[in-house]
């Protein structure tokens, strides 16, 4: 019986399996055929893409050269920002005619667990009782409040070159001179305040100085721009969008072109009726502003 069984395994099988092997090797076909086509097409969307992102950056500075001409602005970044947010922030900005005052980046040390490190910031701030994890804040506030102050303090009191001293700020670039902290709070001018980043985690989280530093010059009624990368892990311009906060321009793609010319559109509407707006491809941005 078991013998009989075997042999019309055998026999059945001789006649199946080829069947079997010429459907999977049709399906097989199929897929590479599929998977070839998908290929096509995203070469052809890559082709595209780059298209556009020519066009945008030979068209979009005829947009807005000149458009904040004499404008001063105050560049803050922070430890972790990609480079091409920066550069592409100074780049438009520049071409639009504004006069950057200075560019200084927050440091890992504002969220510092070293307890003397620690202390040294509130000595600055003035705050020695507070608990180490508000600190990053505070400073936030207190910078604020410096940025958009017209008179300068003494140079033992400001807390500006205070934080540049101990390390908490670094400038990009020439470290400021005593014109150039006179000049801070002028009339008109505007913070760009850069955060996000890469990596696995963030040296100094955007929601530790970079969203509140965006809130206090907000709340202090300063004209105010929040920008990242497209690619962010950390998100920062969603956190100041959800915030709710009036006349702030946000920029979601700042190391593009036209996250470029956006900011430069959006703070020259900012200057202009006082009115912010959320730019660039992600959840809450609006088109590209059109020039005013």
């Amino acid at each position: 019986m078991f013998l009989a069984l075997a042999i019309g395994l055998l026999g059945g099988s001789a006649f199946v399996q080829p069947a079997l092997q010429e459907e999977l090797q049709d399906r097989t076909d199929a897929a590479e055929a599929l998977a070839e086509e998908l290929r096509a097409e995203i070469d052809d969307l890559r082709a595209q893409i780059a298209g556009l992102s020519g066009f945008a950056d030979a068209a979009l500075p005829y947009l807005t050269a000149g458009r904040l001409l004499a404008v001063p602005v105050v560049l803050v970044t922070q430890v972790g920002v990609e480079d091409e947010v920066l550069a592409q922030a100074t780049e438009a900005l520049g071409s639009a005619g504004a006069e950057i005052l200075m560019t200084v980046s927050a440091t890992a040390l504002l969220a510092s667990d070293e307890p003397a490190v620690q202390q040294q910031l509130a000595e600055i701030l003035g705050a020695p009782d507070s608990a180490p994890e508000e600190l990053s804040g505070l400073a936030a506030g207190e910078l604020a409040v410096r940025l958009a102050t017209p008179q300068a303090p003494a140079p033992e009191e400001d807390v500006l070159t205070q934080l540049l001293s101990g390390g908490f700020l670094a400038p990009v670039g020439s470290v400021p001179d005593p014109t150039t902290l006179e000049e801070l709070g002028s009339p008109g001018q505007v913070v760009l305040v850069l955060s996000g980043g890469q990596g696995d985690e963030p040296a100094l989280a955007p929601e530790a100085f970079a969203v509140p530093l965006v809130e206090a010059l907000s709340g202090l009624e300063a004209w105010v721009a929040a920008g990242e990368s497209l690619s962010t892990v950390f998100p920062y311009v969603a956190l100041v969008r959800a915030a709710g906060l009036d006349g702030v321009v946000t920029v979601d793609d700042l190391d593009r072109a036209a996250g470029g010319s956006a900011l430069v559109l959006g703070l020259d509407r900012l200057l202009s009726t006082g009115q912010g707006g959320d730019y660039g491809v992600k959840d809450g941005a609006e088109p590209l502003p059109p020039p005013p």
